[in-house]
């Protein structure tokens, strides 16, 4: 339905060289394309036209199922998430959330984030088991994370690019293998790899410190991003 993939998560310069992934590997890809029944061996677009298929797959992202708390003395946000602390307590005492439903307030990036991301469903519950058991006070505020294998393409994405002020390409998007890294005050907030998983692994590290890097050698992708600190 919407002009381009990944519509909600990159922007539109970073998205459009994947839409080129598709004719390569010979599936043909409708962007602008609602879709209003799924029948028996088709699918009818809102435009009427009629694709024919033996399967279909939906995949229309994820939102929290939390209507059964109405009522509990929970607060949830106007997204339906639950409104965490930065410990993941809840508005009642003695209750967390953790995962998909849960929304967190990040000082890291300045904002409260609701992340759907597996490797967030993988920490929040780890913090606050810590946190129940005494071993640790420490509040909950990590680097978001995912990947995707994409048309034999290897992608990777780490950080919050929504508070940038500077793209860097690192690397030719018509290439196999290309990076782009996103600075606030010359600080990595965010990094996508495509094919690069050493650029990925080396900015983990990097986006858990102020380090500012020299924009001129991220964009050398012979040189590796740890080099470009200044």
């Amino acid at each position: 339905a919407a002009d381009r993939p990944l519509a909600g998560v990159l922007p539109a310069e970073v998205a459009a060289p994947m839409a080129g992934w598709y004719a390569e590997s010979g599936a043909a890809l409708l962007t602008g394309a609602r879709v209003a029944s799924v029948e028996p061996g088709a699918v009818v677009l809102a435009d009427g036209r009629r694709l024919s298929a033996g399967a279909v797959v939906v995949g229309i992202g994820a939102r929290p199922a939390t209507g059964w708390l109405a009522g509990s003395g929970v607060e949830l946000g106007p997204d339906g998430s639950v409104t965490a602390d930065e410990r993941l307590r809840t508005s009642l005492p003695g209750v967390y959330a953790v995962g998909d439903c849960a929304s967190f307030p990040s000082a890291r990036y300045g904002a409260r984030l609701l992340v759907h991301h597996w490797d967030n469903a993988l920490q929040g519950p780890r913090t606050v088991a810590a946190r129940i058991i005494g071993e640790t006070e420490g509040v909950y505020d990590p680097v978001p994370y995912f990947w995707s294998e994409q048309f034999g393409r290897f992608v990777q994405y780490a950080g919050h690019h929504a508070s940038a002020d500077t793209l860097v390409w690192r690397g030719d998007p018509a290439e196999a293998a290309w990076s782009v890294a996103w600075l606030r005050e010359g600080a990595l907030v965010a990094l996508l790899a495509v094919g690069r998983p050493r650029d990925l692994a080396q900015a983990r590290k990097l986006l858990n410190t102020p380090t500012r890097l020299d924009p001129r050698r991220v964009t050398d992708p012979a040189i590796p991003l740890k080099k470009a600190v200044l």
